[in-house]
């Protein structure tokens, strides 16, 4: 396990003492290296200031104060971790510190062993944080370069269809600048179709929130783009729409040739049925016409009388027109250019000299034994020109015309042979596009014209007196000696694959077909030789295709697996087994797709792996890995079914190791109970104190007969339990965040009414109804209630049976109010606040200064005294 790199720490302070001390114990005690800096003005100069993990600010310096240097630093780096020094009486510095961007603030003085402990406790946690929040910040740059170098579309919408992220192939695929799609809806890029969309995706559920369809795009001039997208939908916990996700990819060219497929196909079994060349040609240029998208065409073939092209059949709306295009390209001579037998296509520009209504126009040869035996001519009056992607497929068709031709006339040759003599037979073979050769014994005693191509050499009587096996490679050698060594026993045809060697050295990839015949009555064998050089390529392609494919799976740093439907491993890429080693097992044991994770939490992947099969939907959870039960590694693993043709075949599966996450959520879980706990015991343990301050006294007052002395004890007695009862009050409320004042002043106004001995009927109105009050406004509130109580309880009830006392407390969103008023006689005449000396007074109109709060006491005639306090909302106001 990789452990964590040591803590470097920078230490601004004009105090050498303070500085060498604070470095030496870190250093020593803590493992924490610690760099200092003698001012402010050196540390905001040093190029490394933010290679460090964490820095310690004084307060008091010379050049720079620490508030100036923190906000300095803050405008460069927001999240480096920042401790302020201050010395004490310098609260109010500390809270300015903390509203600046400090982390923490620690006050000089008192134990230096605690004060090191303290700020060592107080580094390794904004490390901790810190290098945590980096690590995220890093992992989603990675996620998020892994998504841009995606082929696939990346597309995130908010619940309307406005597109609120997409990655860089989207925009490519449209053909459109990146920016144009900010704040577009995606409904706006498929505008026939936003009614389709709209409805995939208000079928979609929470238990479906997946659907797939395919759009087309409307590109440049004119050009449809088709899109196959996967939508998800994501629901928030009122099963609201949240956002929808999207993940599409271009299918244009796989429409495109899935219906350049169909044609071809249905061609083949046309081609494979005609029995006249005519047929064949009109089922070949209706393929061409239909896969081209060109109006118009012609065959024209080679007349064997005249050895110049004659047209064969046409087919379209514009034939005369394209056959007088014929007649003056012949007319200028441009006739030659033919002659090199290669495709030649036209645009509008070219064409522009032949005043025809073409705008182009496709010549594709019909090649027969290397001779241009015809050709096709194609022609549209809307193309510009023939489109790229379109011209192999002419090609394709018109390359099979040339196998065609052979093969009727082969079947005409072979009926003829069939029909007149062996020699009619042989003829056949001189057809054939296949090479042929006939061995009898270790000989070879005929090659027809095709094989002398294949094999380039100039005539059969060359390759006879060459033995055969020089042009097979090794394996052919051994099958072909195996052919000899069985002829006499075996009737049956047998095939073998291999590489042969033409005359010139010329690699090509064969297929090779023997057949046992009967030849100048002795036996012989037929040998059928086919070029499938071309397949192979293709094929060593598609192997290729599927090497990048793995390694590219294989660069990416989460693991990847497919499984198939018995839930066996058919794919790996190297994620998986960095995985097992990190949860040392062994990867040559892991052989089903259930063994990746925990031993009792394989049931429960088998069910996950059944419910997609089931429901072909992906499905995701949080697992325990296989691996060393002393060391468990948590990882989140997403299921997607695997479907080859809308039939399920298999499970692809991602696993995001998420143990460091988990035990990072741990102990923060810890450190907040831990710190809660301390929190109440310290509040717990302020209450004590306040109470045995006020049984001091309590005690205190016995000795002293003076009756205004015994007064003012009484009443700082009862400012102490004031402020007692608020720690009381916390420590025995769920959260710390704020004091619920309603019950505070309950406690507090029984404890005053307790605490004077009377037998008037004094009662008390609170309402104050949910408010909650940071600890530091609760204090300053209640010591104001407080006084103003003990003042009503000695002067409004004299000589009254009873009295009322009302208290009301609202907030809003600007601050909020204390209403205080009695019922009794109320004050004096020309009662001025300011002018009174009363320690109580005072201490309400310097209480109320304090939270930056208006105080207006009033008197109305038969109404008793009103007190009002208008102060703002505190930072633990609620």
């Amino acid at each position: 396990m990789v452990s964590d790199p040591p803590i470097r720490v920078l230490f601004v302070d004009d105090e050498p003492g303070m500085l060498q001390a604070i470095r030496d114990y870190l250093s020593i005690v803590h493992s924490i290296g610690v760099d200092i800096c003698n001012s402010g003005a050196e540390a905001l100069t040093r190029e490394d200031l933010f290679g460090f993990d964490c820095l310690i600010i004084d307060y008091e310096m010379p050049d720079i104060d620490g508030i100036v240097l923190l906000k300095e630093i803050r405008q460069m780096n927001t999240d480096i971790p920042i401790i302020i020094f201050t010395g004490k009486g310098h609260e109010d510095v500390a809270m300015e510190a903390i509203n600046a961007g400090a982390d923490f603030y620690i006050k000089k003085g008192g134990n230096p062993e605690e004060l090191f402990t303290e700020l060592a406790h107080f580094i390794r946690k904004g490390v901790s944080k810190y290098r945590a929040e980096q690590s995220l910040v890093e992992k989603e740059r990675r996620y998020r370069a892994v998504v841009e170098d995606m082929t696939e579309f990346v597309c995130r919408m908010n619940a309307e269809g406005v597109i609120l992220f997409v990655n860089s192939a989207f925009p490519k695929s449209l053909q459109i600048p990146f920016d144009v799609l900010n704040g577009v809806t995606f409904y706006s890029l498929y505008p026939d179709h936003k009614r389709e969309i709209e409805e995939v995706i208000s079928l979609c559920d929470p238990d479906n929130p997946s659907a797939q369809l395919e759009l087309p795009f409307q590109g440049s001039q004119g050009k449809t783009i088709w899109h196959s997208w996967v939508i998800r939908v994501i629901f928030d916990d009122r099963f609201d729409i949240q956002e929808i996700q999207a993940v599409g990819r271009d299918i244009s060219r796989q429409r495109e040739l899935d219906r350049q497929g169909t044609i071809l196909r249905e061609l083949g079994i046309s081609l494979a049925s005609s029995s006249t060349l005519e047929s064949a040609l009109s089922f070949s240029l209706s393929a061409a016409i239909e896969i081209g998208g060109l109006e118009t065409g012609a065959v024209y073939l080679h007349d064997h009388n005249s050895g110049r092209l004659s047209p064969f059949l046409d087919q379209g709306p514009y034939r005369a027109a394209l056959h007088r295009l014929y007649d003056e390209f012949s007319r200028i001579g441009d006739e030659m250019i033919l002659n090199t037998g290669d495709p030649l296509y036209m645009s509008m520009t070219d064409l522009h000299r032949f005043e025809s209504r073409f705008t182009a126009l496709a010549f594709i040869p019909i090649i027969r034994y290397e001779e241009v035996t015809g050709w096709f001519i194609l022609a549209s009056d809307n193309l510009i020109e023939v489109p790229y992607e379109i011209r192999g497929p002419l090609e394709g068709v018109a390359s099979q015309i040339g196998n065609v031709i052979s093969r009727i006339e082969a079947e005409e040759a072979l009926r003829d042979a069939l029909i007149e003599s062996e020699e009619r037979y042989m003829q056949l073979s001189e057809t054939s596009p296949d090479a042929i050769a006939i061995l009898s014994g270790n000989s070879v005693v005929y090659l027809n014209p095709a094989a002398n191509a294949l094999f380039e050499v100039d005539s059969p009587d060359v390759f006879i007196k060459q033995p055969l096996h020089d042009f097979l490679d090794t394996d052919l050698q051994n099958w072909f000696y195996e052919i000899l060594k069985t002829k006499a026993r075996e009737k049956s045809p047998r095939a073998g694959e291999g590489f042969l060697k033409t005359k010139n050295g010329r690699q090509i990839y064969g297929e090779l077909i023997s057949v046992p015949i009967s030849h100048a009555g002795e036996d012989a064998i037929l040998l059928l030789i086919r070029d499938k050089t071309s397949q192979r390529i293709q094929e060593q392609a598609l192997i290729e295709s599927e090497r990048r494919f793995r390694e590219m799976a294989d660069l990416l740093p989460e693991p990847l697996f497919e499984a198939d439907t018995n839930g066996k491993l058919t794919f790996c890429n190297r994620g998986v087994f960095a995985l097992l080693n990190a949860s040392h097992v062994p990867d040559t044991d892991i052989t089903m797709a259930s063994e990746l994770v925990s031993a009792q939490e394989q049931l429960r992947f088998s069910t996950i792996l059944k419910k997609v099969a089931n429901d072909l939907m992906p499905v995701a959870g949080d697992f325990i890995a296989a691996g060393d039960p002393s060391d468990p590694r948590i990882i989140h693993l997403s299921l997607a079914p695997i479907l080859r043709d809308g039939v399920f075949s298999g499970t692809r599966g991602i696993l995001i190791d998420i143990t460091e996450n988990k035990r990072y959520q741990e102990r923060l879980h810890h450190m907040i109970e831990e710190k809660d706990v301390l929190f109440r015991e310290l509040h717990h343990r302020v209450k004590n104190n306040m109470q045995i301050i006020s049984s001091m006294l309590q005690l205190q007052e016995e000795y002293i007969t003076d009756e205004v002395i015994l007064s003012a004890l009484h009443d700082c007695e009862q400012r102490i339990d004031s402020m007692a009862l608020v720690h009381e009050t916390l420590y025995r409320t769920e959260s710390l965040a704020g004091i619920p004042f309603g019950q505070y002043l309950e406690d507090l106004a029984q404890a005053v009414t307790e605490g004077f001995a009377t037998v008037r009927d004094i009662r008390t109105e609170i309402d104050v109804g949910s408010v909650m009050l940071s600890l530091d406004t609760a204090v300053t509130i209640g010591l104001i209630v407080n006084e103003l109580m003990v003042n009503s309880m000695k002067y409004a009830f004299v000589d009254r049976p009873s009295g009322l006392i009302t208290i009301r407390l609202t907030c809003e969103d600007d601050g909020c109010t204390m209403r205080y008023s009695d019922d009794g006689v109320g004050l004096p005449p020309g009662f001025e606040i300011e002018k009174i000396s009363s320690l109580g007074m005072r201490l309400v109109r310097i209480l109320a200064r304090q939270i930056r709060g208006s105080l207006l006491i009033e008197s109305e005639p038969g109404a008793g005294m009103i007190c009002t306090v208008t102060f703002p909302k505190q930072a633990g106001n609620i």
